[in-house]
């Protein structure tokens, strides 16, 4: 029998697949959580991190960002961490959002760093990482940060692993209920502008915008980030 007071993946697990049960449901059909969580649940178990994870695979590798990142495998970086950030593609179409990864580097003083594109998310994790990225980078801050180490791969392949799924999903449950509330009580009718209606792009707290700022923002620019072990989350 399986201890699973030893093994909290699967209460984690549990809260990611709320959250992406509710975006299914309320904006994205197409999507279906049920098979990723279980692949998930056996990566997690594979990898023995402490934590849950979700793996994925990096999309349309950019060869230089493959040769840094090879250079970092020689160095002894045995997990490279990597940083995210949402590429619009349609404005029109949510959906078609894209997640990019880089690899970020520091100078030799190691308070500035660079951004080297490695690759993107294939679209069904863009699909539920991008609202949580926009949460993460709200005006509040109340977002919890996913991290992307990568786990391997080979020539134009990049393995990564996310991790922090689970309390950035229960950061966002907190804000849609939150936000519910909120509607609720100012909504005069079903009909009304107030009345709640979740959607893929709706993760910025009544009366606040931050698009400019998300969109506007470079890419390539930011500080360095914590070398803390993942696999012991």
């Amino acid at each position: 029998m399986i201890r699973t007071y030893n093994r909290p993946h699967y209460a984690q697990a549990r809260t990611w697949y709320r959250f992406a049960c509710w975006l299914r449901r309320t904006s994205c059909p197409q999507f279906h959580p049920h098979m990723m969580k279980e692949d998930a649940l056996r990566a997690s178990f594979g990898l023995r991190t402490k934590s849950f994870i979700l793996p994925s695979r990096l999309q349309d590798c950019e060869a230089a960002g493959l040769a840094r990142l090879a250079a970092r495998a020689e160095a002894g970086d045995k997990y490279p961490e990597l940083v995210a950030r949402i590429a619009q593609v349609d404005p029109d179409d949510s959906t078609a959002d894209e997640v990019h990864l880089f690899l970020e580097v520091a100078d030799r003083t190691g308070t500035q760093t660079s951004k080297h594109l490695l690759g993107r998310l294939p679209p069904e994790d863009a699909l539920w990482v991008a609202p949580l990225i926009r949460l993460e980078s709200d005006a509040y801050g109340t977002g919890r940060v996913l991290r992307y180490h990568v786990t391997g791969g080979q020539e134009t392949q990049v393995h990564v692993a996310i991790s922090r799924a689970h309390e950035a999903a229960a950061a966002w449950l907190d804000w849609a209920d939150d936000r519910k509330a909120w509607a609720e009580a100012h909504a005069v009718a079903e009909e009304s502008p107030y009345a709640y209606r979740a959607s893929y792009r709706d993760t910025v707290a009544p009366g606040a915008s931050y698009g400019d700022f998300l969109y506007g923002t470079d890419a390539y620019g930011g500080s360095a980030a914590s070398e803390t072990d993942w696999r012991d989350e």
